[in-house]
């Protein structure tokens, strides 16, 4: 009995330890806050020079656009600087919440006389001077709630039923409401979002690749099925046979790029946003951009987005929990995914898909949306440690096999002392790889292992990291004053 009450105070004491751990906090990665501010007023002085000619042309103010995207960054700012300080485990909570408001808005922009529709597309909320659009909410959505799922169902992982299926579910309810806007390249964002977060979970590699390339042929067979995206299509593979139908937009950005050189023609000085390109100032902005700042100009913009790429990754990388990992790999993914789609459409590598520059574009909801999401990888900077964890840890699962023999082990144990809860061990994947999975007895000694070596999944991975770090410090300190001793000794 003894025995029990020390177990049972002891894991207490640890728990808490573990809990203080997640709430100590420090400051938010400055270069990751300087480079989204970068890349924002880069978006708004980009946006202004793009469309002003067309502002003076319908008989608005030069900066009419550029004014109305500063309001909306100003939004997305204020939204930046509270989500940075609103500790990112309130989306773990909230998470489920957020997803059923995100697919009641889906639903809700259906709706006729709610949903404001425009260009035969059903996309946004509101009027046509201040609208929302529900499908830049529900990217953000989902990678909120696959975070949160995939880290309760750690210790059933590789349960497919119970972990891969959920996922599934839902990515695909959200991509077939965003598809049926239409809206197929943020459907396709949010979809690849999601693949992003189930490969880096840990999950099995074969079926997510056979659900990937199902995926693929539905989506292959969802262009064809509205004249429009066909003709996207056509126009990808022969733009210059059809400049002056569907590939006019295509070509004109092309001879902006080029005309841009290696210098540019200076700020202001586009004749592409004279009205040559249609969309100048949207999803075409970075033909306009490179055009006023030729390609170094580029090579410029690019590596801004590499760095926030790179200070998102270094940021899941050290993240206290699996959670906060998750978290950091999905909205970094979203901006990779969004960029790489704009500017492969715009440099004629993939078919013009309709998805915005991140930041760069014009957009009152998708500014608002990144920088929103810019401010919850802020929040998990906050909490990220200082030194970098073992490899494979965000991959620390236990097989359900095991899982349930352990459970049927311990209801011996549970029912001499009810009040102790047996936590449920995580053990590393590195550590099994080299184990067959059939030796009995070495599974009946992991069973039988004392409480102490066993995991708490209330813990996160990084606490108990630090836990062993600072258990081999205080060894190597008594190594060292060991060592100082004998020296001392040997001089008298």
């Amino acid at each position: 009995m003894k025995a029990h009450v020390e177990l049972k105070d002891e894991l207490s004491s640890v728990t808490e330890w573990g809990a203080n751990v997640r709430t100590e906090r420090h400051q938010p990665d400055y270069i990751l806050m300087i480079t989204v501010l970068m890349l924002t007023g880069i978006g708004v002085v980009t946006i202004y020079s793009a469309s002003m000619v067309y502002d003076l042309h319908m008989g608005l103010s030069p900066g009419h656009f550029a004014v109305r995207q500063l309001a909306a960054a100003i939004l997305g700012l204020v939204a930046f600087a509270v989500c940075t300080y609103i500790p990112y485990h309130f989306w773990y909570r909230h998470a489920a919440k957020c997803l059923l408001a995100s697919v009641a808005l889906l639903l809700l922009v259906m709706v006729p006389g709610i949903g404001h529709r425009s260009l035969g597309a059903s996309r946004w909320i509101g009027t046509s001077s201040f609208h929302l659009q529900p499908s830049e909410l529900a990217v953000i959505a989902i990678v909120l709630y696959l975070a949160f799922l995939l880290t309760k169902k750690l210790p059933v992982l590789h349960d497919s039923k119970r972990a891969l299926r959920p996922a599934l579910v839902i990515t695909y309810l959200l991509t077939i409401l965003v598809f049926a806007e239409p809206d197929m390249g943020t459907a396709m964002t949010l979809f690849l979002s999601a693949t992003v977060l189930l490969f880096a979970s840990g999950l099995r590699i074969k079926p997510l690749v056979l659900t990937l390339a199902v995926s693929f042929g539905l989506g292959v067979l969802g262009a064809h099925m509205a004249s429009y995206r066909s003709s996207r299509l056509t126009a990808f593979f022969h733009p210059f046979q059809h400049a002056q139908t569907s590939g006019y937009q295509l070509v004109q950005g092309l001879t902006a790029i080029a005309n841009g050189g290696w210098t540019g023609r200076g700020f202001a000085a586009s004749i592409s946003s004279t009205g040559y390109l249609p969309e100048s100032y949207t999803d075409f902005i970075f033909a306009v951009f490179t055009e006023e700042w030729g390609w170094l100009g580029d090579i410029g913009l690019l590596a801004i987005f590499a760095v926030l790429i790179w200070r998102g990754f270094h940021i899941a990388r050290y993240a206290r929990d699996r959670f906060g990992s998750l978290l950091a790999i999905g909205l970094t993914s979203t901006i990779i995914i969004q960029a790489a789609i704009n500017l492969g459409a715009v440099t004629w590598m993939l078919p013009v898909t309709g998805i915005p520059l991140p930041f760069i574009s014009y957009g009152g909801t998708d500014v608002a949306i990144n920088l929103l999401a810019a401010g919850i990888l802020m929040s998990v900077s906050r909490e990220t440690g200082l030194v970098m964890p073992e490899e494979d840890t965000i991959a620390d699962i236990i097989s359900v096999d095991e899982l349930r023999a352990e459970r049927s082990q311990s209801e011996s144990t549970e029912a001499k002392f009810p009040s102790l809860q047996q936590p449920a061990r995580v053990t590393r994947l590195s550590s099994r790889r080299g184990r067959k999975r059939g030796n009995a007895q070495t599974r009946q000694q992991d069973v039988g292992a004392p409480a102490r070596s066993q995991r708490n999944l209330s813990l996160s991975w990084r606490a108990q990291q630090e836990m062993a770090s600072d258990r081999r410090g205080r060894q190597n300190g008594r190594n060292s004053e060991s060592s100082r001793d004998k020296r001392n000794r040997g001089k008298r």
